[in-house]
């Protein structure tokens, strides 16, 4: 367990950590906590982006249970079952976008001039 993570991103219930000495990220998801290397995250966000909501809706529509789209997460026993907003969540949490990067004082080119 890294004892430094660095917050990349947070939503309502989740929170995308990185450890660069561990070189794992976490991903803490209502009461899940999954710790990924860089390419576990990366097919795993491949995989929540395939997600067919209105498959899975439409498929267990019947079912007394309000999360309707399963996630086979690492052996077949196990599945994360969510409903939409939880999985539009989870795929906001999982992208990250560059973000714009404040120049400091020092690195601004200016010539003052009393005119």
């Amino acid at each position: 367990m890294c004892s430094q993570f660095k917050v990349l991103k947070t939503s309502k219930n989740g929170l995308l950590t990185y450890c660069a000495a561990s070189k794992l990220f976490q991903l803490v998801f209502n009461n899940l906590c999954f710790e990924l290397y860089e390419w576990e995250l990366k097919a795993f966000k491949e995989y929540l982006f395939e997600v067919d909501i209105n498959y899975w809706e439409e498929q267990l529509s019947n079912s007394r249970n309000p999360r309707k789209i399963p996630l086979s997460v690492g052996a077949k026993h196990f599945i994360i079952l969510l409903n939409q907003q939880e999985l539009l969540e989870l795929k906001t949490l999982l992208t990250t976008k560059n973000k714009v990067r404040l120049l400091k004082p020092t690195e601004l080119v200016y010539e003052y001039s009393e005119n």
